[in-house]
């Protein structure tokens, strides 16, 4: 059953001639699958073409057409833009010193070591601080209802202040429990 190719080709008389025209139908064929590529690739772009001159009429139609907003609400808007959120929207010198404060109570948190005998002394620190941290919010927010007052501008700086005395207050107790656990350890040892 093995049939020779080179035998079968001889004897094939349409394998060995060409038609006379077979150069022109290929090139035809070539450019008609290159032309129905380029429509598809043009047909896109005029879709998205058309998407974006309807968005621009649109938003151009917007803007000529928009109604004018009052300018009650535009007043309100602006005094609502004026809120104190703390001492550094009141004075500059305010920031400092508030800016001041809140780094150093930030530093101290973060040089404190928790262990499992100070966590109950730290819970109740951090208690203490977060009830005044909650004063000190109370506070500004006092500051965005009444007119600014020193009284509430020195109650904001001595609520940093007890923070930062708060914070020191517990560094030293855990420096006493920690002096307390090395000598028993040493006394243990020895």
């Amino acid at each position: 059953m093995q049939v020779d190719l080179r035998e079968k080709i001889k004897n094939d008389k349409m394998m060995r001639e060409l038609p006379n025209n077979h150069r022109d139908i290929f090139e035809q064929r070539l450019q008609e699958e290159l032309h129905q590529k380029n429509n598809n690739n043009y047909t896109f772009m005029k879709i998205a073409a058309s998407v974006l001159i309807l968005l621009s009429v649109g938003f151009t139609g917007y803007q000529f057409f928009k109604p004018e907003v009052p300018q009650e609400i535009v007043k309100t808007e602006e005094v609502s833009k004026n809120k104190i959120n703390s001492m550094a929207d009141v004075s500059p010198n305010l920031k400092k010193v508030e800016d001041y404060y809140l780094t150093q109570i930030n530093y101290q948190i973060a040089k404190i070591k928790i262990t499992d005998e100070n966590k109950d002394l730290l819970e109740l620190y951090l208690s203490q601080l977060s009830v005044l941290q909650q004063e000190y919010e109370d506070l500004n927010l006092q500051l965005n209802t009444d007119e600014i007052s020193e009284d509430t501008i020195e109650a904001l700086i001595e609520n940093l202040q007890l923070r930062l005395q708060l914070l020191k207050q517990l560094k030293k107790k855990l420096e006493i429990i920690e002096n307390l656990n090395s000598k028993e350890n040493e006394s243990k040892q020895a």
